[in-house]
């Protein structure tokens, strides 16, 4: 059990569809660019997580590339980003395996986006940013409508902080150790 699940806060949204704030982030486990296997929830207690779906939208390179130019902010903010991106790892449909620092996560058969939400009518994948806080509560989900570009960078580190400042448990500990 989560320490959010201890403190009642946690909701599991039981369907299948867009993820919302104020439920957990649905737990999956899916295969890495390094081969591995990488479970959602083994970042729970230790980092914000910041998941960018980012469909077959070309725009979100450039979505992509700002995120990389912030990754110190990112870093500051204990926040680990994760990318999962519709297609196996000998595709390259975005070039994003050359900005760092992402976690990159591939989803040839789209499993994680059917999930997540993040299919439209059609079952194809769509571009979407998804924050949790360290407990793996959704705080922000920002849709790119139209496969257009999501929100800016800046206003994804301000709702970062945020969740941060209100974190009692984030806060440096009292006493040294």
């Amino acid at each position: 059990m989560i320490q959010a699940e201890v403190g009642g806060a946690a909701r599991v949204d039981p369907g299948i569809g867009a993820q919302r704030p104020g439920f957990m982030i649905r737990d999956f486990t899916i295969v890495s660019k390094r081969g591995e296997d990488v479970r959602i929830s083994s970042f729970r207690g230790r980092s914000n997580l910041a998941i960018v779906f980012p469909g077959h939208s070309d725009a979100m390179r450039v979505f992509l590339e700002d995120v990389g130019r912030h990754d110190h902010e990112f870093t500051e903010q204990d926040t680990m980003v994760v990318v999962v991106v519709p297609y196996g790892p000998e595709e390259q449909a975005i070039p994003i395996e050359n900005i760092p620092p992402f976690l990159v996560l591939y989803d040839k058969t789209y499993t994680v986006y059917q999930l997540s939400g993040t299919t439209d009518g059609n079952g194809r994948p769509v571009p979407l940013a998804c924050l949790t806080d360290r407990f793996g509560e959704i705080v922000s989900t920002y849709v790119a409508p139209s496969h257009s570009m999501l929100p800016n960078v800046a206003e994804i580190l301000r709702t970062i902080d945020y969740v941060n400042q209100q974190c009692p448990e984030c806060e440096p500990p009292e006493w040294p150790r």
